[in-house]
């Protein structure tokens, strides 16, 4: 990995930690990925105050976001299981610069005619998982900027549907929809040091893409002391197809509800922070659990068993998360409050017009299954002229990890450790009779 792709990758990450920190604790998903190269092409053509606020938003010098946003782009859309577009529109009547139009992918800019052709460019740009555009189209529209992107992967080993009943934690006394799993790989799990501890499971994908599944602690004191090692209701454990380990002959991994710390519940942001900061090696991870570690939600135990092989038992529920997000509405955050005035003309490379950011939002999906998992998102950035107002064998090691209370994910390009997206499962889905095949 080159060191302007790790550059482009953290400065990414760094603003997807921001917006996850402001997120709030309910159930939400983000894509810093979907909104960073907007912001870097808005920085680039922009002057003044607004082009400072852009580039401490975006965490790179102007002279260099250009670049760096087409490269971001690239990358998602050259990945096996991504892909990205960026779409340019402007009004009639509005002059563009000829050096800004070259300056961006062919086919990338276009005349602003109605909504539905919008609404039809998110569904393309998304395989249909997204199907309106994120910004309405007004009559004082002048440009449009917008990214789609879609993360899509099957596991390289299948969940198997459970029930999920926790016993301790917020989700204490529900009945939901489960997953589990039985796998040898015991280097899919570790437990990041940062400032809270945080359980990490990373679920591989069958080509580059993967998904991240980040725990906190829980508040000390809320273990149950009948709660079973799996974090499933005793009587109603599911069974998982095991694997024969890959690493020791006599070794196996498992995860549990465990309180182990005094520092209290981690907020989503906290976690969310340290997952994604692990990306770059700024939190110590922990990949070599000893029998006898704990973290949050998990124990590893060593025993002795019928047959020889590590095992790592994954319980954790399915989800579906969709969030709308107003990028206007913390203008802070994205470096737009100076680019939002209707004072000046911030974007001098862009037009000889004046204009002025009237409008941001992102629509965003995420989807975790049994078979796989997927996400997309369409960002969009709007703006309008000045005027206008805007048996017992073998001894064998078992980890458990159990997510069976709100806890983080993250889908993570492999090569590059670009935070496709980022959320948060606060609440636990109830269980239904419908399918949840992504790919049948």
């Amino acid at each position: 990995m080159g060191s302007a792709i790790d550059t482009q990758a953290a400065a990414v990450n760094q603003l997807t930690a921001r917006w996850a920190a402001g997120a709030g604790e309910k159930d939400f998903v983000v894509s810093g990925a979907g909104v960073w190269p907007l912001l870097a092409l808005l920085a680039a053509a922009a002057d003044g105050p607004a082009r400072a606020e852009l580039e401490a938003a975006i965490g790179l010098p102007a002279e260099r976001a250009q670049g760096a946003a087409l490269e971001v782009l690239r990358i998602m859309a050259e990945a096996e299981d991504l892909s990205a577009v960026l779409g340019a529109w402007f009004a009639e009547g509005l002059a563009l610069h000829p050096a800004w139009i070259d300056s961006l992918p062919p086919d990338t800019i276009g005349r602003l005619t109605s909504q539905d052709a919008l609404d039809s460019w998110a569904a393309r740009g998304t395989d249909g998982l997204i199907d309106r555009f994120p910004l309405r189209v007004e009559p004082d529209t002048m440009l449009v900027l917008a990214t789609a992107l879609v993360a899509r992967t099957e596991w390289r080993e299948q969940f198997v549907d459970a029930v999920l009943r926790p016993e301790t934690g917020p989700w204490r006394g529900m009945t939901g929809r489960g997953l589990t799993r039985t796998t040898g790989d015991l280097s899919q799990v570790a437990l990041l040091d940062g400032p809270d501890l945080v359980t990490r499971v990373v679920v591989t994908g069958t080509r580059d893409l993967d998904v991240h599944l980040l725990l906190g602690a829980e508040p000390v004191g809320t273990e149950s002391p009948g709660v079973s090692p799996s974090g499933m209701a005793r009587g109603a454990e599911p069974t998982a197809a095991k694997s024969p380990g890959t690493n020791s002959p006599d070794t196996a991994l498992g995860v549990q509800p465990t309180a182990t710390t005094a520092r209290g519940m981690s907020s989503p942001g906290a976690v969310l922070t340290s997952g994604l900061a692990a990306l770059t090696g700024q939190v110590p991870i922990r990949d070599h659990l000893p029998p006898g570690t704990t973290g949050p939600g998990l124990r590893v135990s060593q025993h002795r068993a019928p047959r020889p092989g590590d095992r790592l038992d994954i319980r954790m529920p399915p989800f579906e998360i969709r969030s709308s997000h107003d990028l206007c509405a913390t203008p802070e955050l994205f470096g737009l409050t100076a680019a939002m005035r209707t004072d000046r003309n911030h974007f001098p490379s862009i037009s000889p017009e004046p204009l002025a950011l009237a409008q941001g939002g992102q629509d965003v999906l995420a989807r975790f299954t049994r078979e796989g998992f997927e996400a997309a998102a369409v960002t969009s950035i709007g703006a309008v002229a000045v005027s206008m107002p805007l048996s017992a064998e073998h001894l064998i090691t078992q980890v458990e990890v159990v997510f069976d209370r709100p806890f983080g994910f993250l889908a993570v390009h492999r090569a590059t450790g670009l935070a496709v997206v980022a959320g948060w499962v606060a609440e636990l889905p109830t269980r239904t009779g419908g399918s949840d095949d992504l790919f049948g």
